[in-house]
């Protein structure tokens, strides 16, 4: 494809609610949006590793190892922007966005 093809793209990935999406898709060797043609046997194992995990240390042990993997190889760089807006009406108080694009209005008024 054009876009897998590319020698540089960018691409948003900032609606993605789990880590999952990030760690298979553009990183593992067989990953469906792997622009990067990164292909790492030790990392594909962290991956699946990571994603199969059932409890909290587990994975903050296979995290720490994809964190230490991924600055050493650096195939990709996500950049990350924590601040986002969102617009609301005048006088529309309490609505909570999230970076997923999603809108908490449990707590919405208006004046």
């Amino acid at each position: 494809s054009n876009w897998l093809d590319s020698v540089m793209g960018i691409t948003d990935y900032g609606h993605r609610g789990v880590p999952n999406v990030y760690l298979a898709a553009p990183l593992k060797s067989e990953g469906t949006w792997n622009a990067a043609h990164f292909k790492n046997k030790d990392y594909d194992a962290l991956a699946t590793s990571y994603i199969a995990a059932l409890d909290l240390e587990a994975q903050k042990a296979d995290a720490g190892k994809i964190q230490k993997l991924l600055l050493e190889e650096t195939p990709v760089i996500f950049g990350y922007f924590y601040d986002y807006l969102t617009a609301t009406a005048k006088g529309v108080a309490g609505v909570q966005p999230t970076a997923m694009s999603q809108l908490f209005l449990d707590k919405a008024s208006k004046a």
